[in-house]
């Protein structure tokens, strides 16, 4: 499979059968790719449809499949209807939520009438996490560019695995970093209209307007007007079967290794999900073909097929894996504190760009008021929302 490919299903987190390898299957190649996971967590839950393009003279496309008839059915009794809520991005009722012992599968049409379904997947329970802790440690995985190591904080996790049933895990986690500067503008200046009354009305954010009186490669930075967070994800699969500790007390598990670029305490929040045996198979898998680097004596990888299929062509070869988890959430405070050797810390604008902040000497981003700063703008990742365990 094209290695872009890889990279943006272990993005999506979407890992059982495996193609053999065709070499015309990895270019040229027209694959429909299935992100689909539900939980029983209170938040938004999608389906992602699109179709990915790997050729040997350009570029990968990707486009999303527009206009699809999306269903999830229930217990073989209940079906749901998905609406496209962005391009490509099939979105649950709002009070949707998944159950532990339903089954699920989806099933969808395309605008030119293929249609697809996916095996049917049941929701299994998960257990608590008992305990998360950290432990510093002076060589993490990450290396600057003069070679040396990034300090890190790696984070564990305690849980009492059920005894007497066969279980499967999956862990994936989100971090919370405080972020001080919210705008840099490239031969330009950060603008804000205070729409009245004055301090207490509606802002419109004009954002970067270019000012031709300053260098073309002229960057000034933004301090964020209030409270912002920056948002990390997980992007290595990490899993776990029980066949050889069923019953037993997990002690230490390692969740993440956190590159530690400033003494702000942070805050991770840990996700274990409960998932089915053919789903660890398609993400362990998934896993090993990613993290396969390749040598002369490898064989190249193959093409995985998920658990959808095309319902009048068997030998399509659907990307992804749709699947039902349960949930349990930990959220964790790093507070930073044993942390040695302070004088490397820089901040976490510093690691992102390499450089320290040039601030505008103007006069203020809101009509001359104050100093010049800028909104902390939401988005998947950022936020200028407290994050919840913050305070704990």
């Amino acid at each position: 499979m094209p290695r872009p490919i890889l990279l943006l299903l272990l993005t999506w987190l979407v890992l059982g059968c495996v193609s053999a390898y065709d070499p015309e299957l990895s270019f040229n190649a027209d694959l429909v790719v299935v992100n689909g996971m539900i939980t029983d967590l209170a938040d938004a839950q999608t389906i992602s449809l699109t179709r990915s393009r790997s050729q040997r003279d350009s570029a990968d496309i990707v486009t999303p499949i527009r206009r699809a008839q999306v269903d999830v059915r229930v217990d073989e009794a209940t079906t749901i209807r998905l609406t496209e809520s962005q391009p490509g991005v099939y979105a649950f009722p709002a009070d949707f939520r998944g159950k532990v012992g339903s089954r699920y599968q989806l099933r969808f049409t395309t605008e030119e009438g293929t249609s697809y379904a996916s095996t049917v997947e049941t929701m299994t329970a998960v257990p608590a996490i008992q305990r998360a802790y950290d432990q510093f440690t002076a060589t993490g995985p990450i290396v600057r560019a003069d070679g040396t190591p990034v300090p890190a904080n790696d984070v564990y996790i305690d849980f009492q695995d059920p005894a007497g049933t066969r279980n499967f895990y999956l862990w994936r986690w989100r971090l919370y970093e405080t972020q001080l500067w919210c705008a840099t503008c490239k031969q330009g200046r950060y603008l804000i209209r205070d729409i009245g009354p004055v301090g207490a009305g509606p802002l419109d954010v004009v954002g970067c307007v270019p000012d031709q009186s300053l260098g073309y490669s002229n960057l000034y930075d933004y301090a964020c007007r209030g409270q912002c967070w920056d948002i990390f994800y997980s992007s290595a699969i990490d899993t776990f079967s029980d066949v050889y500790t069923n019953g037993q007390s997990q002690v230490g598990h390692k969740v993440a290794s956190i590159p530690i670029y400033q003494l702000d305490p942070a805050l991770i929040v840990i996700e274990q999900l409960s998932i089915s045996a053919d789903a660890y198979r398609y993400y362990k898998l998934f896993a090993d073909q990613v993290q396969n680097t390749g040598t002369l004596a490898d064989s190249p990888p193959a093409p995985i097929a998920g658990n959808v299929k095309n319902l009048n062509n068997t030998q399509e070869n659907v990307v992804g894996y749709f699947t039902a988890a349960s949930v349990a959430v930990s959220r964790y405070k790093l507070k930073r504190q044993n942390i040695t050797g302070a004088g490397r810390y820089q901040g976490l604008f510093y690691a992102q760009t390499g450089r320290l902040p040039n601030v505008d000497p103007g006069n203020g981003s809101i009509f001359g008021q104050g100093i010049p700063s800028a909104l902390c703008v939401p988005s998947t990742t950022r936020t200028d929302l407290l994050p919840e365990g913050w305070n704990q």
